[in-house]
Formats: structure tokens, sequence, C-alpha cells
């Protein structure tokens, strides 16, 4: 068995209302045995102008491991102070995967 790593990233574009969602697909080249994902790191902030925040959150977890494809979930989220997902953010997150493979 062997330890393996891969780091992906993603660009979520400008949006209002809420968490938003994406799904990353790490493919190795054997089987993997088992995964975790960590936020290796983020970019992300308000679209239009300046705010002061209240709650930044960000999440990897690994949703699926089909063979040598591990499928990560990647969820991110930017409230102002208002608590409220009133204004529009965007952002990049970069993930990286560890699996213990044949």
């Amino acid at each position: 068995m062997a330890i393996d790593f891969m780091k992906l990233s993603h660009t979520f574009p400008s949006h209002t209302g809420g968490p938003q969602s994406f799904d990353l697909t790490f493919t190795f080249p054997t089987n993997v045995h088992r995964a975790e994902a960590v936020v290796a790191g983020f970019e992300i902030g308000f679209s239009s102008s300046d705010h002061h925040l209240f709650r930044i959150e960000t999440e990897a977890r690994v949703r699926s491991i089909t063979f040598g494809t591990v499928v990560v979930s990647v969820t991110y989220a930017l409230r102002d102070s208002s608590g409220f997902f009133d204004d529009a953010y965007n952002g990049t997150v970069q993930v990286l995967t560890m699996v213990d493979r044949t």
C-alpha cells in the first residue's frame, strides 16, 4: 500500500443566497482503499464591495471512492455582519486529498 496526495482547486462564480457546493474528482492510477480531504487554502470575498465579515464557511469531505476515483464535495459560504446571504461573493477553494492506494 502507498500513500498518495493530489491537490485540485475550484473557482466559484459570484453568487447570492446561501452556501455553494461543487464536486471535485480526483483520479489516481490504482485502487484507493481510504481517502481523506482537507481544505488546503481558499481566497474568497464579496464581489461588489467591502463588508464587515460575520462568517466564512469552508468544508471538504469525501463523498465516494470507486476504484481509483475519489469524489470530494466542497462547500463554502460568506456572510457579512447582517447575518444574511444577501451580498454576492465569489472565490477559489483548494482541496488536498490524501489516499491509501495499491
